[in-house]
């Protein structure tokens, strides 16, 4: 059995994407939900009653309907062969289905895939014809993928039917929930699963059951032949004088009961997996009964991704087509009961003279004369032999009561369990070699060729890395959860194709673009008592956001009210959280949710006896346990005398007193949670707080660090800003980030032109902790096209910094012209002279330069009459050692072209430019007026673009640094 190497082609026709949760990934939560996807090599190919929600822009609840004509319109192409997708696909049977999705806030989001209700709702429950079917042509699809071993003698037609699938998925408060308590997160249904095939071997089954019929009747003829007791029969008419020995002779005729008792209906195996119709060579392989779910759920109770067709499959079809022979064979024994009517035993009176004939004969059902009830005799007799005719017939209609003794015995064995070991061994016999046989080497290469061109899976589950169902009913959300009730791969090795049936998937907590983050949560104290509070540290989070506390019982249910926090610029938090007097022992979980994105961590905690916590040794803890003078902890002690006052202490590493004490009065479960300030005086360095009883007994104490201030801004240096995108249109708003500025202080971030005047209105930003800064900026309607300069400038008069941005008439131009760029020296050393050139330009058309990674631009220029530009500067010390690139921007399409260069520390190939005073090179006439548009790369005491003169003045010092010279691209 082989698989052919054949290209497999898709043309579509515009239909939407498979349901999948990626289609607002700059969202913080999302849905999608449909009745049918499919995928093409795990690439998207159509989906069906399809819906999609963005929780800004897109909330819902959306719904899609099917459309089934839609469906049958894509093709498919396997190697030179084109097939509409109805070929394979039969989608004709599917009912009214629907889908809805809905994403209503970063983390809450529904999906549902179903039966469209009148009210329309979508709904998964519903009667199993109300969904329809799906069939997938398998002989059709193994034929096309080259898969072979399969001959028109052994099937000529293979259909998987599946019943439409519906799945729901719901998130609520970032919560991924697991609705009905089995299968895993989420819920589905499968209405049914059926492998149908027709068999030429099969119907030729049907004929050895009618062989097997026949063979019966000669049997039972044989069996009364051998123990009817024909003297004791004959007997009954020796007082008759002139009536000769009546012939007897025995006629079974049982052959059509027999076969229609088998192939007038199906036929269903006792474990409900196979069907067989003899009468039309049909076989059905119900696949859903191949699995049993818990709850008595059967196949909408399987645990995720379950998978129905594997190595036990066959011996499991194979053992069960033994068994429905079995069936088969008890069925034609009870057909010989019930037929028995159709076995007669013919009692004949004849003799011949020349006066006249005795023809009398009867005929008894075998059943019936058992049983008393016998029909007349018929006379035929003529003549002289009338009258002894007559006689003998009367005699014959008074002999009921004595006939039936004789007959009891031979009806009774052929009832009897011995007759049925005797049918049973010539059946089963016969049934082995002329159907049982043929039929499971029938199945075996269809399931071989099955297992190749299928994989079938129930509860199809796809979720982001790091879902773990934390409980029976729920389970912490990550990122994603995808759900399918039903899903068919096609070429299963190579993943050639994938369809879907019943999908639903949502996606919550994303950070709308905001970065990724990784929340983790721990509590200090790890055991408390009712009443008393431990302190909940977050990392993490969110920066500069907020997040929700909440703590569980055991059973995961809240105990008393949720906690808001708010985060800093790190993503961190510190808050008590309180246990109710109330609450019962036992363990505890404290769970920390980012309300920005919905991702949750937890911390457990164990609530534990007051006297407990009062056989403790005293303990002391400091969250956090490093701090800057004027910062407040959180100090924390256990096993403290109840009602003893206690004087908290910061002290120095020699043990001098800093700062006032605080004094704090345990609970009566001995314990205690206060505050303590930093000194703004404190001196850096390792400190400890100690906690002492003032009744004299045993106190304790924590570390407790003092960092230096001087270092809390030690990152808010060499500021610098990035613009995206680098090239714009008038009226485009762009992105600026800015680093190493000084964290709380205002920046004003302003666009100039190379002339050094404003454009536009500024927009003034908040620096944080870290900082850095994002803010976006609008560059005004009516910019002339060229370069212009976003300034950021610290409102406390310290550095600023700018990087230049191309603003052009087209930012999607060009109709993919071929520009090209390159520099004249690959590498070259700081001082050095370098050349940019490009080139594809029309005559004429305007084009900038920017050089980066530290951002400056070479100002405009005409392209010449064969579309060249170039320009000609000194590598500046401000660019560093290391890779740097050139792009090369058309003001007027907006395309350009890119190259790169490297600054070495030593001589690499060699620059030959003049180095000698740190200023731009000398350019030709030809390439007109350069200007080597950065005030960051002017030379030593870089100007800073504060005021128009000074920006001014930069400008026309660059052009004062131009000569005639040219060089050709």
């Amino acid at each position: 059995m082989t698989v052919a190497a054949s290209a497999l082609v898709v043309t579509t026709t515009g239909l939407p994407a498979v349901a999948a949760v990626d289609n607002y990934p700059d969202e913080p939560s999302e849905a999608a939900a449909s009745v049918l996807d499919s995928t093409l090599f795990q690439e998207a190919l159509l989906a069906a009653a399809y819906s999609e929600a963005g929780s800004v822009s897109n909330a819902g609840p959306n719904e899609g309907n099917l459309n089934v004509e839609l469906l049958g319109s894509e093709l498919i192409r396997l190697g030179d062969v084109e097939v509409p997708l109805d070929e394979i696909l039969d989608f004709g049977q599917l009912g009214a289905l629907a889908s809805k999705s809905e994403a209503s806030s970063p983390v809450d989001a529904y999906a549902v895939s179903g039966l469209a209700g009148a009210d329309g709702g979508v709904t998964l429950d519903g009667e199993t014809e109300d969904f329809g079917k799906a069939t997938v042509d398998v002989l059709s699809v193994a034929r096309l993928l080259g898969v072979d071993g399969l001959t028109d003698k052994i099937v000529d037609q293979l259909l998987l039917e599946a019943g439409a699938g519906a799945a729901e998925v719901k998130a609520e408060d970032g919560v991924i929930l697991d609705q009905d308590g089995v299968g895993g997160l989420g819920q589905y249904r499968v209405a049914d699963l059926d492998l149908t095939l027709h068999s030429p071997v099969i119907e030729d089954a049907a004929s050895s059951i009618y062989d097997i019929g026949g063979t019966i009747d000669t049997t039972v003829e044989d069996l009364v032949n051998e123990n009817l007791d024909e003297s004791a029969l004959t007997g009954l008419f020796d007082a008759i004088p002139g009536v000769p020995t009546p012939s007897i002779t025995v006629d079974s005729n049982m052959q059509e009961n027999l076969f229609q008792s088998v192939v007038g209906e199906p036929i269903t195996s006792a474990n409900q997996l196979i069907t067989i119709d003899l009468s039309t060579g049909q076989l059905e392989v119900h696949l859903d009964k191949l699995v049993d779910g818990p709850n008595e759920g059967g196949i909408n109770a399987l645990d995720p991704n379950t998978e129905l067709i594997d190595d036990t499959t066959y011996p499991l079809i194979a053992e069960t087509v033994h068994e429905l022979m079995e069936e088969v064979t008890n069925i034609l024994i009870g057909a010989i009961e019930d037929s028995l009517n159709s076995v007669t035993i013919n009692i004949a009176f004849t003799d011949e003279s020349p006066l006249g004939n005795l023809d009398v004969s009867w005929s008894l059902p075998l059943a019936d004369a058992v049983n008393g009830n016998f029909p007349e005799a018929v006379n035929n007799s003529t003549g002289t032999m009338a009258p002894v005719a007559e006689l003998l017939v009367s005699t014959i209609n008074t002999l009921g009561p004595a006939l039936a003794p004789i007959l009891a015995p031979v009806y009774d064995l052929l009832i009897s369990d011995e007759g049925d070991n005797i049918f049973n061994l010539l059946i089963n016999d016969l049934k082995t070699d002329s159907i049982t046989k043929p039929i499971r080497e029938l199945l075996s290469p269809v399931f071989d060729v099955l297992s190749q061109v299928l994989s079938i899976t129930i509860n199809r589950q796809v979720s982001s890395e790091g879902v773990t169902q934390t409980s029976t009913k729920a389970a912490a959300a990550e990122t994603s959860f995808e759900l399918s009730a039903l899903s068919i791969a096609l070429l299963p090795a190579n993943e050639v194709a994938r369809i879907n049936l019943g999908n639903a998937a949502v996606r919550i907590g994303g950070d709308g673009g905001t970065g990724e983050i990784d929340p983790s949560l721990t509590v200090v104290p790890g055991s408390v008592a009712p009443g008393q509070s431990t302190v909940a540290t977050g990392e993490g989070y969110t920066p500069d956001s907020t997040a929700t506390v909440q703590l569980t019982d055991p059973e995961g249910n809240p105990v008393g009210d949720a906690i808001p926090v708010d985060t800093d610029s790190e993503g961190t938090f510190t808050t008590p959280v309180p246990v109710p007097a109330d609450a019962e022992l036992g363990d505890y979980t404290v769970v920390g949710t980012d309300d920005t994105t919905g991702q949750a961590a937890e911390a457990p905690l164990a609530v534990i006896s007051g006297a407990d916590v009062c056989a403790m040794d005293p303990t002391l803890t400091v969250v956090p346990n490093a701090a800057y003078p004027g910062d407040t902890v959180s100090v924390i002690g256990q096993g403290f005398p109840a009602g003893v006052p206690v004087v908290v202490q910061l002290r120095d590493a020699e043990g001098n007193p800093v700062g006032d004490a605080v004094t704090v009065t345990p609970d009566d479960a001995c314990g205690f949670i206060t505050d303590l300030t930093v000194p703004e005086d404190a001196e850096p360095g390792d400190h400890v707080v100690e906690a002492e009883p003032e009744d004299g007994s045993e106190g304790a104490e924590a570390p407790l660090e003092i960092l230096n201030p001087d270092n809390q801004g030690e990152e808010c240096t060499d500021p610098a800003i990035t613009a995206d995108p680098t090239v714009v249109e008038a009226g485009d708003e762009v992105q600026v980030t800015g680093t190493g500025f000084p964290a709380g202080v205002n920046v004003v971030v302003q666009l100039f032109d190379t002339e050094g005047n404003k454009i536009g209105d500024p927009v003034t930003v908040l620096v944080d902790e870290d900082c850095g800064f994002t803010t976006p900026i609008t560059v005004p309607e009516g910019t002339e096209p060229g370069v212009i300069i976003v300034d950021a400038q610290p409102e406390d008069g310290s550095e600023g910094a700018q990087t230049p941005i191309v603003v052009t008439e087209n930012t999607g131009g060009g109709d993919g012209r071929d520009l090209t760029a390159r520099f004249e020296h690959p590498t070259v050393q700081q001082g050095d002279e370098q050349t940019f050139y490009a080139s594809g330009f029309e005559p004429g058309e305007q084009v900038v330069g920017i050089i980066n990674s530290t951002s400056f631009a070479l100002q405009a220029q005409a392209a010449d009459s064969e579309g060249n530009v170039q320009w000609t500067f000194t590598v500046d010390e401000k660019l560093n050692v290391g890779e740097h690139q050139g792009i090369a921007v058309s003001t007027v399409e907006g395309d350009s072209a890119m190259a790169t260069f490297e600054v070495v520390s030593t001589a690499v190939g060699g620059g030959d430019g003049d180095n000698g005073d740190g200023g731009l090179a000398a350019t030709g006439a030809n390439v007109g007026i350069l200007i080597g548009a950065t005030v960051l790369l002017l030379g030593a005491g870089a100007v800073m673009i504060k005021r128009r003169r000074e920006i001014s003045q930069a400008f026309a010092t660059a052009m004062g640094r131009m000569s005639d010279d040219s060089k050709a691209v």
